[in-house]
């Protein structure tokens, strides 16, 4: 018996003689690794996966193991097809798991000359290797038996031993692309009907370990020369957003071929959120000697039923219901999906069978944790209101459990998540875990959270009462409320007598949820000089505005109403700073700290605004610090607007009189508490 050679150059070359009766008949094994896998199948020495060989209309039928359900049928192994990613179940036959593989046979119909069998593969883990024994037979012996289950030697009932396959590594899953090719160097393999493949798993302690098989080719050597299969991808780079983190440790692949139409949103929108928090993930979930996945696909699927779901490194997203989610749930959705990625809690099991299976509600709740409370926590999507409060239990998993966690966190302690995801990895979860890091179990926990929830509702709603009122002297000084705490009556989109969706009133609280459905609102009413009050909170970088004197002139509120900017002054991208008269008024420096004044608390509290606009000054206060001053149709004002961009707007401050805007088209961002008081020219 020759002994393997190995070359490493990327690909891992492997000639094997193994059956001493054909001594000439070999297998060429070739490996491309993660980061060189590509879906033409491309491989250094063993052939491109074939079209229109003896296999297409050969029968394929399942011997003995059963079918992956989460896989394709038996059709996908001759197909002309190949996947177009490391770890696309639908595309590859396997059998089920926590079984050790089956046996499949194929009949060609009749007798041919073969001369080669070639067979691929292609998954991330350890579902790439692929470990089988491949059998022939004319079918012509007495004794033939066309379907032997595994229980029965197929030498004993009229089948000859070809070729032994094992592509596995000595060390690590081999996951990757595998290309093998059985051989005869002397000329073909011989003269049969049927094959049969006796297929193993590439583990017996992983019950994931059944190889995803894309393809199977017999070469019949009378036959015209085969052509190769397409390139799935071919033509579609514009469909594929790839983005290397860490100076390319990390590899992210997006994947909108099915649904180009996504291809901008995903590319714009969701590509920079991939790109920042799938390493904070990585370094937020670390366990000892755990290496996150390097190579991460996620897929937009065109089919899909749901939302999405994640298995190994892929993410499948049903793009029918992204579609309808692009300007709200969607890239949290991704975040999600992504935190499952670096989980990775089946790795435990794979190895140990032994091994305590994580229970759903810490699995899941982990995720949404993270995605409500630390990537948008602004959104609320995980609050517990009144109407929840009686489903409220540690275990309701997603939104209710990453609740709990949430008050863990910060009640008890800061790194539990941390602690809760090494052991979930390790195969070590157990409840006392929680006792453990907080000296409370999860039952004095629950209590303890439930009435922490039931104390904040009830302080909520003691607050919701105070909002939007007036008190009787507010009254007598003619103080009115622009927002009544309950609907939007008294407001309109700009020229619209409509209210676009993105507009919402919650627990009180108008709210632009959805900047890309909102636009800017305004009063009904036209107001001359004032003195306006409001308390706004907006998003982390967060950007929007309060405008006044607006006409419907114009084609857009800010062309003809001068703006009091909102905005996230730590991380929103405009320069104009919250408080100040847009592009054209900026408050001086705080002597305190030598840069320009700031009072604003930050993204997620609330604060307080006064504008007072008459026509002997105009005064703009935050918190109760006055910013500036300014006098409308001042030699002052003229000359600023002159040197701005409003001097190509020729009904920008013209009017002393229009309604009162919010802008909506820029962040989310709540406000409450809106009440004005009209004022005399002279008062």
């Amino acid at each position: 018996m020759i002994s393997p050679i190995k070359l490493f150059t990327g690909f891992l070359l492997i000639l094997i003689a193994v059956v001493p009766s054909y001594a000439a008949i070999k297998v060429m094994v070739d490996h491309n690794s993660n980061d060189l896998a590509i879906s033409a199948f491309k491989f250094k020495n063993t052939p491109v996966p074939s079209q229109g060989d003896a296999a297409k209309t050969a029968q394929f039928t399942l011997v003995d193991g059963s079918r992956d359900r989460n896989g394709g049928d038996l059709d996908k192994l001759h197909d002309d097809k190949l996947p177009t990613g490391e770890d696309r179940p639908g595309d590859n036959y396997f059998f089920a798991a926590n079984t050790d593989g089956g046996r499949i046979s194929i009949d060609l119909g009749r007798p041919i000359n073969v001369k080669q069998v070639n067979t691929y593969s292609w998954h991330p883990n350890s579902r790439g290797p692929q470990v089988y024994k491949l059998y022939a037979t004319t079918g012509s012996a007495n004794d033939f038996n066309a379907k032997p289950a595994r229980t029965v030697d197929p030498v004993s009932c009229g089948w000859t031993l070809l070729a032994s396959v094992d592509t596995r590594p000595e060390s690590g899953q081999g996951g990757g692309q595998y290309g093998v090719s059985v051989v005869n160097t002397d000329g073909n393999l011989g003269s049969y009907r049927y094959l049969l493949f006796d297929i193993a798993r590439t583990s017996a302690s992983d019950p994931f370990a059944n190889t995803f098989y894309s393809e199977i080719d017999v070469i019949d050597a009378d036959a015209p020369a085969v052509t190769p299969i397409p390139d799935p991808m071919a033509g579609q780079a514009n469909s594929l957003i790839t983005l290397k983190l860490q100076e390319g440790k990390y590899q992210v692949i997006i994947d909108t071929t099915e649904t180009p139409d996504l291809t901008k949103w995903a590319k714009n929108e969701l590509a920079p959120v991939v790109e920042e928090w799938y390493l904070k993930l990585v370094d937020m979930l670390p366990s000892e000697g755990y290496q996150a996945p390097q190579r991460v696909d996620i897929y937009f699927s065109a089919s899909m039923q749901g939302v999405a779901a994640t298995g190994g490194s892929r993410v499948q997203c049903a793009a029918a219901w992204f579609r309808n989610n692009l300007n709200g749930e969607a890239k949290g959705a991704v975040v999600h999906e992504l935190v499952h990625v670096v989980q990775q809690y089946g790795l435990a099991r794979r190895m140990n069978r032994q091994a305590t299976r994580t229970p759903g509600w810490v699995v899941e709740g982990i995720p949404d944790y993270i995605r409500w409370f630390l990537y948008e926590p602004e959104t609320r999507g995980a609050e517990i209101t009144s109407r929840s409060l009686s489903r409220a239990n540690y275990d309701g998993s997603y939104r209710i459990s990453g609740n709990f966690i949430n008050w863990v966190t910060n009640t008890h302690d800061k790194n539990i998540v941390r602690k809760l995801n090494a052991a979930a990895r390790e195969g070590r979860y157990a409840d006392t875990i929680w006792k453990d890091c907080t000296g409370r179990d999860l039952d004095q926990l629950n209590t303890e959270w439930k009435a922490y929830l039931e104390k904040k509702i009830a302080d909520e709603a003691a607050e919701a009462a105070r909002r939007n009122t007036l008190t009787e002297e507010e009254k007598k000084a003619g103080w009115q409320l622009l927002f009544n705490g309950q609907n939007l009556d008294g407001w309109h989109n700009f020229k619209s007598d409509k209210i676009r969706p993105g507009w919402k009133v919650i627990n009180g609280i108008l709210t632009c949820a959805d900047p890309h459905d909102a636009g800017d609102l305004c009063t009904a009413d036209e107001f001359d000089w004032f003195e306006l009050q409001i308390d706004y909170n907006i998003s982390k970088g967060g950007n929007s505005g309060i405008m006044y004197h607006v006409s419907n002139e114009g084609g857009a509120a800010w062309a003809s109403g001068p703006e009091f900017q909102l905005e996230d002054n730590s991380a929103a991208a405009d320069p104009v700073r919250c408080g100040w008269l847009y592009a054209l008024y900026q408050p001086p420096l705080d002597p305190k700290t030598n840069k320009t004044l700031d009072a604003t608390k930050p993204a997620g509290q609330w604060n307080h605004i006064r504008l007072l606009i008459s026509p002997e000054k105009c005064v703009h206060e935050i918190n109760g610090v006055k910013y500036f001053e300014y006098v409308l149709d001042s030699d002052d004002f003229k000359q600023r607007v002159a040197k701005s961009k409003f001097s190509r707007m020729p009904l920008f401050a013209k009017k002393h009189l229009g309604a009162i805007a919010l802008q909506g088209d820029h962040g989310q961002v709540s406000f409450c508490n809106i009440k004005i008081r009209p004022i005399k020219a002279d008062n």
